[in-house]
């Protein structure tokens, strides 16, 4: 591997050279531009997909190898990854695409040329697994400084040398936006400061980051089952889907020490696999998966929860009761987690928020500071900020927290196109056939890897060119969209054979609310041209078609023609009617005023 290391004081370096020409390998291998970051509590390889291979079939192998995954060992000691889930990470980042930046820009206006796209990918340590369920929000916190240092942002953020910066990040893996505000010095990233964060030795620079909107990133609901305490297993839990879904459970009700660090939770299997257990069966019931089979490694986390109480955390330091709100154990890929995961986080100060569930049960009385959360986790606190849409409202607008992050390296990794290791084999012994497909490379590469490795053909995202199909004319008609993190960028509304009306309402209520354009004529206009598009059988759109934007945006033209032309008709119509009905009233005037002359004649005659 070749590699610039990044210590407390990094020579100055621009963005130029991130775009100087790949020097190619020797031998079999071959290299990829990457760096290497810390974001919060996490670390993860870095990569710009154009630097990756176009073929994105292979981007799975490579991400293993990179990361020396699968290690029966559990060390991952052939590639970069430390052996637990917080270290076994990749991070795509590209620039946002023009097609989507337009359509986004309208709705929010605030942050102008300061988009990008990034993707979270989650790398099984003793599997082969490729995780793109959900995203890292400890990452999340150094994707705006790579993008400053990679020079992927818009000219005139990079016309201010000093001072603070704020980046929009669409993560794709959820279809939420993330703004990430830091300081850059002499035109990079800051790295000194005098924040610190628990879990992380040192001091650096202060990163906030405001989740907008932080729920539904799976389900649409901030409770997915429409309950705030369910019984799952015969436990009583509480399912929040926040910033990602999360299974809330007492340690009372476990009968574990809710202060446990995570080298003793390792010393209980038992209890990590009922906890396990749980979290694939409330996993179904939110309905993240049709089976327990199929629920994701990384997702929904499950955090075991316990009120505040003194107890010593992994650097040896005593917390008092009084100086946390609770206490908060999350197991991540089935391991106890070492700090806590940000989206976690997150997710536990919108439960917090929402009366009746079991974090706010089990609350201090007095809240350490009014404005945020407060947690206990097994490295120390963390203050987290959940703004919820009215008091007695369960749908959260907003959420904030502060991070640090480091540029650690950047350089060329190598990998093998041809590994020597056996090929991955699925559980029925058939060996692992990779998803591939071609998109126009104007659009998100890794958009694109997340839903491929989700399983589903994800050609509705982009205005392909197609052939014409000629079906007849058929009027929308009424569904609720599934969720999906890629609902504000649908360019399809059909199911079952039956084209779908899509509401206003029912776009606001699910991932996004970005697109109130679409329905707006969506719901009032016929389409005649649909493709047909594949999807597998398990895809959340199943049997769907695409529906082409065009086709509705020329049949609307056409009914407005049309519309006028009834208007001024109408007009004119009514113009005649006022006429004949004004002529008509004139003849019965005049032949009352006939009528009373004749009897005046006929009485003086007599």
């Amino acid at each position: 591997m070749r590699l610039r290391y990044y210590f407390r004081r990094p020579r100055l370096f621009g963005a130029a050279s991130l775009n100087e020409p790949q020097a190619s390998a020797s031998g079999p291998q071959e290299s990829i531009k990457a760096a290497y970051y810390r974001g919060g509590t996490s670390r993860a390889l870095i990569f710009q997909p154009q630097h990756l291979p176009d073929n994105r079939a292979k981007w799975p192998a490579i991400f293993r190898q990179l990361m020396g995954s699968p290690d029966p060992y559990g060390r991952q000691l052939d590639g970069m990854g430390a052996g637990i889930s917080s270290l076994s990470k990749i991070c795509l980042v590209e620039k946002m695409r023009s097609h989507f930046k337009r359509d986004l820009k309208k709705k929010h206006q605030d942050i102008p040329g300061s988009w990008i796209d990034y993707t979270f990918v989650g790398i099984g340590i003793e599997n082969d697994e490729v995780d793109v369920a959900g995203n890292c929000g400890n990452m999340s916190s150094a994707i705006g400084p790579y993008a400053y240092n990679a020079g992927l942002l818009s000219k005139e953020i990079y016309d201010k040398a000093n001072g603070d910066v704020t980046v929009r990040i669409r993560n794709t893996n959820t279809g939420k936006f993330i703004d990430s505000t830091f300081s850059v010095a002499r035109k990079q990233a800051a790295v000194f400061g005098d924040y610190a964060i628990d879990g992380v030795a040192g001091t650096g620079s202060r990163i906030k980051l405001d989740f907008q909107n932080p729920y539904g990133s799976k389900t649409g609901k901030v409770l997915p089952t429409g309950k705030r305490i369910d019984i799952i297993a015969g436990y009583k839990v509480t399912c929040v889907d926040g910033a990602n879904p999360c299974i809330f459970i007492r340690a009372d009700d476990l009968s574990i020490d809710g202060t446990i660090l995570p080298a003793d939770f390792n010393k209980l299997p038992a209890k990590l696999t009922l906890l396990e257990s749980i979290r694939k069966a409330a996993a179904v019931a939110m309905g993240i998966a049709k089976t327990e089979d199929e629920v994701p490694r990384t997702i929904p986390k499950i955090g075991i929860v316990s009120m505040s109480s003194s107890h010593e955390v992994l650097s040896g330091v005593t917390l008092k009761s009084s100086q946390m709100d609770l206490v908060v154990r999350f197991i991540s890929d089935t391991q106890p987690h070492r700090a806590i995961p940000l989206t976690a986080a997150l997710t536990t100060a919108v439960a917090a928020r929402i009366t009746g569930t079991v974090v706010e049960q089990l609350l201090a009385p007095e809240p350490i500071d009014e404005r945020a959360i407060t947690i206990g986790h097994a490295s120390g606190r963390i203050q987290v900020n959940a703004t919820m849409e009215s008091e007695k409202s369960v749908i959260p607008i907003s959420a904030s927290v502060y991070r640090t992050s480091r540029r650690i390296f950047e350089g060329d990794m190598f990998w093998t196109d041809e590994p020597q290791t056996k090929p991955a084999l699925k559980s029925d012994g058939e060996i692992r056939q990779e998803p591939a497909m071609d998109y126009p490379l104007k659009h998100s590469r890794g958009l694109a890897f997340v839903e491929e490795s989700r399983g589903r053909n994800s050609s509705y995202l982009y205005n392909i060119p197609f052939e014409d199909e000629e079906l007849p004319l058929r009027t929308i008609e009424a569904q609720s969209l599934k969720d999906h993190p890629t609902t504000p960028y649908l360019r399809k509304v059909e199911k079952g054979g039956t084209f779908t009306k899509v509401t206003k309402r029912k776009i606001e209520n699910s991932i996004d609310n970005t697109v109130p354009r679409w329905s707006n004529f969506i719901q009032s206009f016929e389409c005649d041209r649909v493709r047909s598009v594949p999807i597998p059988p398990n895809g959340p759109f199943e049997n769907q078609k695409l529906l082409r934007i065009g086709e509705f945006r020329k049949r609307r033209r056409e009914q407005n023609i049309i519309i006028q032309r009834l208007r001024r008709a109408e007009s004119v119509k009514a113009i005649k009617a006022g006429d004949r009905r004004e002529r008509q009233q004139n003849q019965r005037v005049e032949r009352a005023a006939a009528a009373a002359t004749e009897r005046e004649e006929s009485g003086r005659t007599q």
